[in-house]
């Protein structure tokens, strides 16, 4: 039993000592378009645009380089409590930079179909409970100008809201994402999403939200990970 405790006091001890943590401050800011078409159909269109600090200097501003830059067009089906929705995302990222290694990775250009299941439950008249599930089929283009290198990825998401009234709601949200083959990366684990956020109607036509996340990631290296704090904007627009 000694030699046991032993030897996990060792391994702990060493993982943690070779383990390296980057901070980050980040800024995720999409512009959305919605249509409703019917009870049972809706497009959404959006525009993401993503930055981040700058981590030679001293300042935490979380707009100062770039980090992402996206469009994506998705298709939702609504069925009683469940949601349907495919969702085609085409999108060009930086590194997040946390090490002057990290200035030599070149950005990539990915088109990402998307695919996922909502269910939505009303526990009270003020309480909604959320539960998503989604596969994303994530396609990188090469260096040399074409396409592949697939990887997969899946994320669940589940989200507790609460309506303040009818035009103000808060809300928060637990997702983890996992690499899953083809091409399956060094790290099975990809990220942890952890979001507070708050919603406000301004009209039947416009709505803002504005939140925080903590994203934690894990590096292909699996020694090194990213702790993102992201101030998050979203402005939705109502056709």
């Amino acid at each position: 039993m000694y030699k046991f405790l032993t030897a996990i006091l060792l391994i702990f001890l060493f993982t943690n000592c070779y383990a390296q943590e980057y901070t980050h401050f980040s800024s995720w800011n999409r512009i959305v378009v919605q249509k409703k078409i019917n009870n049972h159909w809706e497009f959404v269109g959006d525009v993401h645009i993503r930055r981040q600090n700058d981590f030679l200097s001293s300042s935490m501003s979380p707009f100062s380089l770039k980090l992402m830059e996206g469009y994506r067009f998705a298709t939702f089906y609504k069925y009683h409590n469940l949601t349907f929705s495919f969702a085609p995302f085409f999108l060009h990222t930086y590194p997040l930079y946390g090490k002057v290694k990290d200035l030599s990775s070149v950005a990539r250009s990915e088109l990402r179909p998307s695919f996922f299941t909502e269910w939505s439950k009303n526990l009270s008249d003020k309480w909604n409970f959320r539960s998503r599930f989604g596969y994303e089929y994530r396609i990188f283009k090469r260096v040399d100008d074409t396409w592949g290198d697939e990887q997969g990825r899946v994320r669940l998401r589940l989200q507790m809201r609460y309506n303040w009234n009818g035009n103000n709601t808060i809300f928060v949200s637990e997702e983890p994402l996992y690499n899953i083959p083809p091409h399956l990366p060094a790290n099975s684990f990809s990220q942890n999403q952890l979001y507070f956020a708050y919603n406000h109607n301004f009209s039947p036509h416009f709505t803002t939200e504005v939140g925080y996340m903590w994203n934690h990631r894990q590096r292909a290296s699996l020694v090194e990970f990213d702790e993102e704090n992201i101030l998050q904007t979203h402005f939705i627009f109502k056709l």
